[in-house]
């Protein structure tokens, strides 16, 4: 329309949790959180700027569970009046900038944008799977800051970030956090990402430091030449690793993980992908926590190992609409999964704090998903 190109992303499941909590919530997750239920995960409406010759604009709106289960968990919020996660979790993506016709294109801007540490897409649909590996749940998905693109070649994209921090709106320190993010693409078939991001991100601990790096390998190894063969076959290896360091008397601590996963592409429409990823936090940096308040703990502190593995099936009748079913089974050295007395409360039901209940955690999670998503 004119010099706006408008989108429309609906996302809709089924999740069956196998450890039937009986308050319906699956923990810890950011995409499909309710058991045994028809749920709406994401939808999102937004408009882009894309035929003006130099300025640079988008909002989407979203909304669904997955906006509590991400956007909804920043307690940045609390500090002070005048930002609310009431308001800013409604915002996928909102940006102004401008792009300017030097090298092969750079691009600068300024708002909410996605976050390229971790590989995954906040958007189930871009990904080979429909849930996320721990390495990325455990990454932001969203930054709020400043952002620069530089293209130097066709096959090269360098990212440079100033933020307010780690998926948050606002900040706990005065020090600005910030990264970069390198993408080389030598061939069609081949991809390289490496990302590095540091910051402080503790409240009232202003001698805490997180540097974080990601990096990533993707090669398509396989492309079929006829109608009778399969269509092409990729790997994606991720590897990460991070420090945080603390102010005394509080331990520093390692985190880290490994997911590779490899997708057969059987025909046009119909593909599969398996992975298995593993991640480590000695100190419980990063690992996702219960949601904002929930008047319980997790029962450990670290460190925890996790590790699991998904099975993924999609169908595409058309490049708009994505059909899925996967199955995954998680794993933990410590109770950190939703049991089937619940996280919530003794009937399941949120209430007041009950000192006598205690939230079901269990070491295993075995989940069996159903999802529909349109995408124009």
């Amino acid at each position: 329309m004119g010099p706006l190109t408008w989108s429309i992303y609906i996302d809709a499941y089924y999740a069956w949790q196998f450890n039937a909590p009986i308050d319906h919530t699956i923990f810890p997750t950011t995409t499909a959180a309710r058991h045994n239920e028809i749920s709406f995960n994401l939808g999102i409406l937004g408009v882009d700027i894309t035929g003006l010759d130099g300025p640079l604009g988008r909002i989407y709106i979203q909304y669904g569970s997955n906006v509590e289960t991400d956007a909804g968990q920043d307690p940045t919020v609390n500090r002070g009046y005048f930002l609310s996660a009431s308001v800013f979790k409604y915002i996928e993506q909102a940006a102004v900038g401008w792009h300017f016709h030097a090298l092969h294109g750079i691009n600068a801007e300024i708002g909410i944008f996605p976050s390229y540490v971790g590989l995954e897409s906040y958007l189930p649909q871009e990904n080979w799977s429909y849930t996320h590996a721990f390495l990325s749940d455990f990454t932001p998905y969203y930054f709020f800051g400043i952002r620069g693109q530089i293209f130097p070649t066709k096959r090269l994209k360098i990212e440079l970030w100033l933020v307010n921090g780690w998926q948050t709106f606002g900040q706990w320190h005065e020090g600005r956090a910030g990264g970069y993010l390198l993408n080389w693409r030598p061939r069609e078939w081949f991809s390289l990402v490496n990302s590095f991001y540091i910051g402080q991100e503790v409240v009232n601990d202003p001698d805490s430091l997180r540097p974080y790096t990601d990096n990533n390998v993707q090669i398509r190894y396989y492309k079929g030449r006829g109608k009778h063969t399969i269509h092409s076959a990729a790997f994606s290896l991720t590897a990460d690793i991070g420090y945080e360091k603390r102010g005394a008397p509080v331990p520093n601590g390692w985190m880290g993980g490994l997911s590779l996963a490899n997708r057969f592409a059987w025909t046009s429409w119909l593909a599969t992908t398996v992975r298995g990823d593993i991640f480590y936090d000695e100190r419980g940096s990063i690992i996702q926590q219960l949601p904002i308040g929930d008047p319980y703990k997790l029962p450990g502190k670290g460190p925890y190992l996790l590790g699991g593995f998904s099975i993924t099936a999609d169908v595409l009748p058309t490049p708009w609409v994505l059909f899925r079913i996967e199955y995954s089974h998680r794993e933990s050295n410590q109770p950190y999964f939703s049991g089937h007395n619940g996280i919530t409360g003794p009937t399941g039901i949120m209430a007041p704090f009950d000192p006598a209940f205690v939230p079901d955690f269990q070491k295993h999670d075995d989940r069996l998903i159903v999802n529909a998503t349109l995408r124009l």
